[in-house]
Formats: structure tokens, C-alpha cells, sequence
């Protein structure tokens, strides 16, 4: 979980066994990301490793994941929080036949797989937060962070990051974070087995990007609007050189957010940080 305060964790701190990596990759129904999976108990961050990966030629579909992260880091380089062996912290190499244009349209694709894998976890339906993460009863579970690298022609490959908060007791979460950071074990009040959701994650993200490629985005981007909850509501967008404010009015066919300012005059975010404005 992003937070400014990282906090080192031991692994005697939270309850857990390492991933049992065949248990995930036995007979894994997938058609592109089903590639071997590289794990470990510490990294400096499973997306650098994964880059590194694929700038030395991996397949698409080749995965890192890590028990903790020494340098994990979110969106706006924050800092992820990464104790071992409670969440999932893991990276998957794409290498998408998409425009570069088209990009940003892998980080919508990924929150609503990721979206779809949580829903099948938790009570109440997750909702999206534009554009990479993902909230539980208004408070964040997971997170995506995609890294692309491209040409002017071509993508050449894409890094897509995720942090999911699985078994993470809300009592060890840094303080900062407390208040809009929770977990699958809070929301079930029960743990989750976290090879059967890697597995899940897995095959809904085959799926979705398998559809984003050859449907096209209109129906991952109506799947996403039906999941984005700040829709209609008043926002603040803090990007690098300004704040704008306005009302969320949902995303365009590239994936940037629509905004209707205070004078009703719209605009288009491609980068920035939503929060909610309370009236």
C-alpha cells in the first residue's frame, strides 16, 4: 500500500508460508500469460525486475513475484508498503500489438481483471478509483503501476504492476494509512488463500487483455465506467503544475478522465491524483 512512511517488516511479524508457485501454474488455463513465473522473498521492486527481464528479450507472459519489495513504489512515486508473506506483489511482462497511443488503455484493462478477481473475494462490489486503483468499501485494497516502453511506431513492451492487500492485518498497516487502507482479511474477516487468487488474477487478466486486443477498448472502458465510483461526483485533480476541480464525468475512448470544471467547461486528465471533494 502507498504510504510516505514505509515500514520494514519482518517475516515474523504476519502469520504465512511463501507461495507455492506450481500450485499456481498447474494446469493454468491461460492463452498468453501463462509464461514461468520468477519468484522470490525480496526484490528491490518485481516491475525493475521485470523490466530488466524484458529488455533482455523475455516472452510476453513472463511473471516476477515477490514476498516484499526493498523498493516498492506506487503511482507519483509513492512508496509501497510490502510486508512478506501476507499480499501479492507482482509484475507480468505484456508485449501488446496495440498503438503506442493505446497504452494507457492496458492500466483500465488491468483495474477492471483485478477488479473482477476481487469481486469474487468480498461481499460488496469493488469499485474503481481512476485510474489504477482499486477500492473496497471506499477504502484502497490494491493498486496497478504500468511502465511502458515504446517507440514512435511500436510498443515495445509493457510492465504491469500490482499490489494487492490480501492477508494484511489493518493493525500492522502504517498509521498514515489506516484510515482509506484495508485488506481482503478485514473485509472477509477470514484469510485468503493466495495461490488461488494469483490463479484467478492470472486468468481474468488473460482474459481482459485478450479482449482489449482483439474486441477492441469500448467494452472493457463500459465495464470500467459501470465500476468507477467517483462518477458524477465532485473531485480534486492534483497534477504536477496544477489542482483543477470539478465533476467526474466518466473516460474517453484513450482512457483519460472527463472533467466538467465549476463553469461547466470540460476537460481532459491523462495524468493525476483523484480525491474526492466533500461538499
Amino acid at each position: 500500500m502507498s504510504a510516505p512512511d514505509a515500514h520494514r517488516y519482518q517475516a515474523s511479524e504476519l502469520q504465512g508460508s511463501a507461495l507455492q508457485v506450481h500450485e499456481i501454474q498447474a494446469g493454468l488455463p491461460t492463452n498468453r500469460l501463462g509464461g514461468p513465473i520468477h519468484y522470490f522473498f525480496e526484490v528491490e521492486s518485481t516491475n525493475s525486475y521485470a523490466h530488466r527481464l524484458a529488455e533482455n528479450g523475455a516472452a510476453e507472459g513472463a511473471m516476477v513475484i515477490a514476498e516484499t519489495q526493498t523498493k516498492g513504489r506506487g503511482r507519483l512515486g509513492r512508496v509501497w508498503v510490502s510486508p512478506p508473506y501476507a499480499n501479492l506483489h507482482y509484475s507480468v511482462i505484456l508485449r501488446p500489438t496495440l498503438a503506442p497511443v493505446r497504452a494507457p488503455q492496458i492500466t483500465l484493462m488491468a483495474a477492471v481483471a483485478l477488479a473482477d478477481s476481487i469481486a469474487s473475494l468480498v461481499p460488496c462490489s469493488p469499485a474503481i478509483k481512476w485510474p489504477n486503483d482499486i477500492l473496497v468499501n471506499g477504502r484502497k485494497t490494491a493498486g496497478i503501476l504500468t511502465e511502458a516502453s515504446w517507440s514512435s511506431a511500436r510498443i515495445e513492451f509493457v510492465i504491469l504492476g500490482i499490489g494487492v492487500n490480501l492477508n494484511f492485518p489493518e493493525e500492522l498497516m502504517p498509521e498514515s494509512i489506516r484510515p482509506r487502507a484495508t485488506s481482503l482479511l478485514a473485509v472477509r474477516q477470514k484469510t485468503v488463500q493466495r495461490e488461488a487468487f494469483v490463479r484467478r488474477l492470472i486468468q481474468d487478466l488473460d482474459r481482459c487483455y485478450g479482449e482489449l486486443e482483439e474486441v477492441g477498448f469500448h467494452s472493457i472502458a463500459t465495464r470500467w465506467e459501470a465500476l468507477f465510483g467517483l462518477r458524477g461526483k465532485k473531485v480534486r485533480v492534483e497534477m504536477a503544475d496544477q489542482v483543477v476541480i470539478g465533476t467526474a464525468r466518466g473516460i474517453d475512448r484513450d482512457g483519460a478522465l472527463l472533467l466538467e470544471s465549476e463553469r461547466g467547461i470540460p476537460q481532459r486528465i491523462v495524468a493525476g491524483d483523484v480525491v474526492p471533494v466533500e461538499d
